[in-house]
């Protein structure tokens, strides 16, 4: 394992439109996957460091969460849970930091629906891409591995494309207009 980090001492910030950010949760081990649910009701939330994924209830007006809760304990899974995505059925697709896949979980029941296998270790993030939103790409890393010792993972580092039979989400872009006004 290599995550470094043993004591949560991070915060969850919200980053403004106009540049300014405000503390909405602390006690953060290793600050990661970010989503929401379709009808943005609910964010959900890695802390990897714990091998966990949030929930917490979400106002989209006021950008406030609350009610924190554990959605899902990655304790008994492969690795950690790193980036993360959510499909048009609502489901949220995790990387497994240290884990070589990415599962797909269901948010109201917090259980496991399938994985798909990626030829490195460290998988870092995934998203879907592509012009039907179809494809999901899917990141990882290469750190640590030395050139000697990367025989069983040539590809680590690489980005992989699957067609997981599911639709991605359209993401939202963050207004720039502070920048711009700031230049």
């Amino acid at each position: 394992m290599e995550i470094i980090e043993k004591v949560a001492t991070g915060s969850l910030y919200v980053l403004e439109p106009d540049g300014s950010c405000r503390k909405v949760h602390e006690d953060v081990g290793v600050s990661n996957g970010i989503a929401w649910s379709l009808d943005e009701k609910e964010m959900y939330y890695i802390d990897s460091m714990r091998k966990h994924v949030l929930a917490f209830d979400f106002d989209a007006e006021k950008g406030e969460i609350s009610r924190p809760r554990l959605l899902i304990d990655f304790a008994g899974e492969q690795g950690f849970p790193d980036g993360m995505t959510i499909d048009t059925e609502g489901m949220l697709w995790i990387a497994h930091w240290d884990g070589w896949q990415v599962s797909r979980w269901n948010p109201r029941t917090g259980m496991k629906l399938e994985s798909i296998a990626v030829p490195a270790a460290k998988v870092t993030s995934c998203i879907f891409g592509g012009d039907e939103l179809d494809t999901l790409y899917i990141t990882s890393a290469r750190k640590g591995l030395e050139e000697d010792k990367a025989g069983d993972q040539p590809h680590a580092g690489g980005i992989f494309a699957v067609k997981p039979g599911v639709k991605g989400t359209k993401t939202h872009a963050f207004g720039t207009s502070y920048i711009q006004q700031k230049e």
